[in-house]
């Protein structure tokens, strides 16, 4: 007699059961009632994409794009369909991948929508699954879930920044999540004046201790300098406190934008400390970036991140476009409240 097959859930996903569906469903309905309060509206775009579409937006170098996404080929398209995308002369046409992160997603649709027709800024929010072929760990799956929310269109001021920030800190007080610290920072702008001659010199310094650093740390001298800011390892953390600061090579209009940010942030009430080191990677992120921690997650404490983009709609083939947003981890942010004691609804 032929055994029975015996079926499990695939490494890095799981089953979310009662009665911990309880406090998933009450931070999901307390991120509608805090996000609608601050004039955001909901969006649900699709779970997979066109794999140029996060090629594009989150760089076709980076590990997401070449390492962890989920990427397959479209068989079910019509021969019209097949026709179109083989005119395009792309590698990644034919192919579509389960979305890694969502902030590619929403712009997509803010640009196929029209939606800079609408009243600007047009303020975003989402929630939802997402998936990345990575190691499982502690917080950490295959499929896990981001909140997270943009806002698209109008201007950079510096008050629509610090709105964001609020709003998210805002969600945090309400679940009452402990040992919560935002720390902030300008990355600046691409221009030589500014972030770009700040990534020469800082590939510079990097070069002359270069023999000193990890392997990860050598490779991103040459594709991407900032990115060895964010480097864990103990044997390096001596040598990156002695390399320049960004704060001492931003542009004038820059340091005006991070001193007016920091004004509005305290006028607002929202305590933060700054973090030189606390960079993103890619060109179209600029000025703002900023990052949420909690307790009861180790020294992987950060549950959300986020940051200015104002070059990321128009990389996408729509028009110049300001941008901002953030991304909350779900799964570690539950953690986080189950370690404080939050386990049911209450």
């Amino acid at each position: 007699m032929a055994s029975k097959p015996k079926f499990q859930a695939i490494r890095g996903t799981r089953d979310l059961l009662p009665p911990e569906t309880a406090l998933w469903n009450r931070v999901e309905q307390t991120a509608h009632e805090v996000f609608a309060t601050f004039g955001f509206g909901e969006i649900r775009p699709p779970i997979f994409e066109p794999t140029e579409l996060f090629a594009r937006a989150v760089g076709g170098e980076t590990d997401i794009v070449s390492k962890e996404m989920y990427t397959f080929a479209d068989h079910a398209a019509s021969s019209e369909e097949d026709s179109l995308l083989a005119t395009r002369h792309s590698p990644l046409a034919t192919s579509v991948s389960l979305r890694p992160e969502a902030t590619a997603s929403v712009c997509r649709a803010y640009i196929e929508h029209n939606m800079q027709q609408l009243p600007q800024p047009v303020k975003l929010y989402y929630m939802g699954p997402m998936f990345r072929r990575e190691r499982p760990q502690n917080g950490r799956y295959r499929q896990f879930y981001q909140i997270g929310a943009e806002i698209l269109g109008g201007t950079d001021a510096p008050a629509i920044d610090a709105e964001v920030v609020e709003m998210v800190m805002t969600f945090f007080e309400k679940l009452e999540l402990q040992g919560v610290e935002l720390s902030i920072n300008s990355i600046g702008h691409s221009a030589p004046e500014c972030r770009r001659g700040y990534a020469e010199k800082l590939k510079a310094a990097l070069e002359k201790v270069k023999d000193k650093l990890g392997a990860d740390s050598q490779r991103r001298i040459e594709t991407n300098p900032l990115r060895v800011l964010d480097s864990k390892l103990a044997s390096e953390q001596a040598i990156i406190e002695k390399l320049p600061r960004i704060a001492d090579h931003l542009c004038a209009d820059c340091k005006a934008h991070y001193a007016a940010v920091k004004r509005e942030l305290d006028l607002r009430g929202v305590k933060y400390r700054e973090n030189w080191r606390l960079v993103r990677g890619l060109d179209y992120y600029m000025r703002t970036t900023f990052e949420i921690t909690a307790q009861g997650l180790g020294s992987q404490n950060a549950v959300c991140g986020g940051g200015r983009y104002d070059g990321l709609v128009e990389l996408l083939g729509g028009p110049p476009t300001k941008g901002i947003g953030f991304a909350i981890g779900e799964d570690r942010l539950i953690l986080s409240l189950q370690e404080s004691g939050q386990r049911r609804s209450s």
